[in-house]
């Protein structure tokens, strides 16, 4: 059911297209005036005149509401406009019906052409709406059907067959034409629609950069100035006592930057549809107590108390992707430390079992000072946070809950919060995951650097100089003799002429990168063909890892590079070299 409110958006366009029309009504009054006068009603002419006039003027103040900027709505105004519009069409198709009946041929073809140019005029105002052209212009196809009725009345056969024919085709033609235009308005307007939503999306998308860049361009100042401090008074010798603790800083620093650079690819990632969640075991209690034990010291220092609490005395195996999952317990945790001043956070755990499948649900709960219904609206949106108060006073990207809430969905589950003002706030992440199987965990090197055998012969091959530098610095410790090299084709150079026991490999490089100058090696044949090959790069998708050893690297590492993880792949890479030297052949003495 059609309501008077919902036409009068539409009327806008037509009251306007009817205004422009004034002039050709009046100038038609005329001459049906005159048409009038040759058929001998001279007498009526003043009546029909003054009717013309009085209905025009009508119209152009019933449709003045719509006519203005913001075009009145209220079922009043409507009801008066389309009044108005039924008024015209039945003034003129009437007086075109009167002049028929004369039988004078003049004034016969002057009243079907005015009855075809009433439809024609509707086509266009009433282009927005089928109410409106059927209001408009069905005064008008009633005339047009009762011309050859009028003929049958006077006692005039000839031709009424072809005149109703003709009319019936007219009509038709007519109606086609309406509705083939008004279809074609209709796309243009769902197209206009689209595009301006299109329009929206991009600008919203624009403001959402630019708002990452001003935010991330502020966080980012507050570790890098702080590296940039601690690395000077490291460089100065100043202050020997702070050594340890200025490293520290440094440090921490440091993996701020990472965690900002993580939750921003991400985001990123996600944007694109291109995070992978990976599917492996893993036991619930030790990933919740491991994750718990790396914020008690935190949670410490600022005198909370971290409190654990597992649903269960038994492990519990599942299969999932464990390192999400510890994710977004450290998102929580984190946020549940810099929002509490004071008091308790409960990390709460269970998976009860129903269906082949556990129920997951990890609930961090704060007592910090809750959440406003204003700031939940925009809780997990990016780049926001609760408030222009919560963004000076404890900074952050605004991702973090952004970031956990879509790695939960793409788990197939959720993430929810329930909190008020001054009672804190409860995260909570539901998802059902499969049940897993008992292994036993990896058992890699735990110490700070370790112990080597001998002194290995080291190859960095890295494009940019900062990233040679650094591996340099963490290999120190070792003692390792170190050569470096700026590209794959220097790299291939230098492993042709002399044997290194591994090779530190970036991937993305110019020229050739990591993988082909891997490829290269392998095929070589040469004095390094089977030397350890370890690749590190910032592209952490399973894909871009696949490639690394389908390339022939032994082993790979995340960007940016953690001193213990390198180390631990040394350890792993000279313990294979030695157990294959032991095995009947050293490796990187190859004969070429």
């Amino acid at each position: 059911m059609i309501s008077l409110d919902s036409i009068g958006p539409i009327l806008a366009c037509s009251a306007r297209e009817r205004a422009k029309q004034a002039p050709v009504r009046l100038l038609l009054a005329v001459v049906m005036a005159w048409a009038m006068y040759a058929g001998g009603m001279a007498s009526w002419i003043p009546v029909w005149l003054a009717a013309a006039l009085m209905v025009q003027g009508f119209e152009f103040w019933a449709m003045a509401p719509f006519r203005r900027d913001r075009p009145s709505t209220g079922g009043l105004a409507v009801g008066l406009a389309l009044m108005s519009t039924i008024l015209m069409a039945t003034l003129f198709g009437g007086m075109a019906l009167i002049i028929w009946t004369t039988n004078h041929p003049a004034l016969v073809t002057l009243a079907a052409l005015t009855l075809a140019g009433g439809l024609l005029t509707n086509v266009a105002s009433g282009i927005g709406s089928r109410l409106l052209f059927f209001i408009g212009g069905g005064p008008y196809l009633l005339f047009l059907a009762l011309m050859p009725v009028i003929k049958l009345v006077q006692g005039d056969t000839r031709g009424v067959a072809v005149m109703t024919l003709s009319a019936a085709l007219f009509a038709g033609m007519m109606l086609n034409i309406y509705w083939r235009v008004y279809h074609a308005r209709q796309a243009e307007v769902r197209s206009r629609a689209e595009a301006e939503r299109r329009l929206e999306q991009a600008q919203g998308a624009m403001a959402d950069r630019a708002a990452m860049a001003a935010i991330v361009s502020h966080e980012l100042r507050t570790p890098v100035s702080a590296i940039l401090a601690g690395a000077h008074v490291i460089r100065d010798g100043k202050l020997p006592e702070k050594r340890e603790e200025t490293a520290e800083l440094i440090i921490d620093a440091g993996r701020l930057m990472t965690g900002m650079l993580n939750d921003l690819l991400d985001h990123s990632k996600m944007e694109a549809g291109a995070m992978a969640i990976e599917s492996r075991d893993f036991e619930l209690g030790e990933l919740v107590r491991d994750t718990a034990r790396f914020w008690t010291a935190p949670a410490a220092e600022k005198g909370l108390v971290l409190d654990l609490a597992v649903d269960h005395d038994e492990a519990v195996w599942l299969r999932g992707d464990p390192y999400r999952l510890r994710q977004i317990i450290n998102n929580l945790v984190s946020n549940a430390i810099k929002f509490t001043p004071a008091g308790v956070i409960r990390l709460e755990a269970a998976a009860p079992h129903g269906d082949g499948q556990h129920c997951l649900t990890l609930t961090v709960v704060d007592q910090g000072a809750g959440i406003t219904p204003e700031a939940m609206n925009r809780l997990f949106s990016p780049f926001a946070q609760g408030s222009a108060e919560v963004a000076r006073t404890y900074g952050g990207t605004g991702l973090g809950l952004t970031v956990s809430r879509e790695l939960a969905r793409l788990m197939g589950g959720d993430l929810t919060v329930k909190s008020a003002p001054g009672e804190g706030a409860a995260f909570t992440l539901c998802v059902d995951l499969p049940a897993g199987q008992p292994t036993q965990a990896n058992e890699g090197f735990e110490g700070s650097a370790p112990t080597l055998a001998r002194r290995i012969r080291v190859l960095a091959v890295d494009d940019h100089e900062i990233n040679r530098r650094t591996i340099a610095l963490v290999l120190q410790p070792l003692e390792v003799d170190l050569a470096t090299a700026s590209d794959g084709h220097l790299a291939l150079s230098l492993l042709a002429e002399r044997a290194f026991d591994v090779v530190l490999m970036d991937v993305n490089m110019p020229g050739i990168d990591g993988n082909e100058t891997t490829r290269r090696l392998r095929a070589s044949e040469g004095l390094n063909a089977a030397v350890p090959v370890i690749g590190f790069s910032a592209g952490t998708e399973a894909e871009q890892v696949d490639a690394c050893y389908a390339a022939g690297m032994t082993d790979w590492l995340p960007k940016p590079l953690e001193p213990k993880q390198l180390y631990d792949a040394l350890h792993r890479a000279t313990s294979t070299a030695e157990g294959v030297s032991a095995a009947g052949g050293e490796p990187g003495t190859q004969a070429a």
